[in-house]
């Protein structure tokens, strides 16, 4: 299971079809908001299968950015019933955030918008 976190619906439709056209994932979930999916995995820590393997994290959000997220997830990731590959999809080039992303250690990496298919093929190892 993938979660696409991003408020823009745009960009969470272009992820979805581009997810299941490269077959890397049938089962997406989109959010619009960062605390709905944090409200979601605290929820369902204890039941692996309805966990994802992989969420895509927009940080740029109106109510919780990813930053905030990120920082609420690495209070409790740690008791998730499963590893969760957590990437950041962005349209910043800024290194500062390249570098604050990095401070992160679950985060398995730093991808720029629009998605590519060569990227969506590197994600295929965490579904």
């Amino acid at each position: 299971m993938i979660f696409i976190v991003d408020d823009d619906p745009i960009h969470q439709q272009i992820a979805n079809i581009m997810i299941r056209r490269q077959g890397i994932g049938e089962n997406v979930r989109t959010f619009s908001d960062a605390q709905d999916t944090l409200d979601y995995l605290k929820e369902h820590q204890h039941e692996p299968d309805l966990l994802p393997d992989l969420i895509l994290l927009d940080l740029n959000m109106p109510v919780m950015d990813g930053w905030e997220f990120l920082n609420d997830y690495a209070s409790f990731y740690e008791h998730l019933s499963k590893e969760i590959g957590i990437f950041v999809l962005t349209s910043s080039i800024d290194d500062k955030d390249r570098k604050k992303v990095d401070s992160f250690s679950f985060v398995k990496g730093y991808l720029t918008k629009p998605l590519s298919s060569e990227i969506i093929l590197k994600l295929q190892q965490y579904t």
